[in-house]
């Protein structure tokens, strides 16, 4: 791990350029990284004697996968996708809701309309 620079001022200021997390990680996974350091080549040694283990094939596959998964890459996989798209039909309703936009709306008075239930005052 790279460790921490730091350029500071008369002021106590950081000066352009210091970086006080140049891995850009945060504290907790960090630790938690040096910690796991020291178990690393147990762990090798482990998932390699689990690959050796003659009684139990499943262990042992699964082992195997770990390893390759690790330094090889895991596998692509490959995926069909079938996209209909709706878009036809929401440029058709849209057409529709600025046709009826476009549409004049006659607000000339009914006089028979209006005479045959007039309005009661109080």
């Amino acid at each position: 791990m790279t460790e921490k620079i730091e350029i500071r001022n008369e002021k106590g200021q950081l000066q352009k350029g210091s970086n006080l997390n140049p891995t850009g990680m945060d504290r907790k996974r960090a630790l938690m990284l040096r910690k796991l350091e020291g178990l690393t080549p147990r762990a090798l040694s482990a998932l390699a004697a689990l690959v050796e283990d003659k009684n139990n094939p499943t262990v042992r596959l699964g082992a195997a996968r770990e390893i390759l998964d690790r330094t090889m890459g895991k596998a692509k996989q490959s995926v069909t996708v079938d996209v209909t798209s709706s878009g036809a039909l929401h440029l058709a309703a849209l057409e529709e809701l600025a046709q009826r936009a476009r549409q004049t709306i006659d607000i000339t008075p009914n006089v028979e309309r209006d005479t045959e239930s007039p309005i009661e005052k109080d």
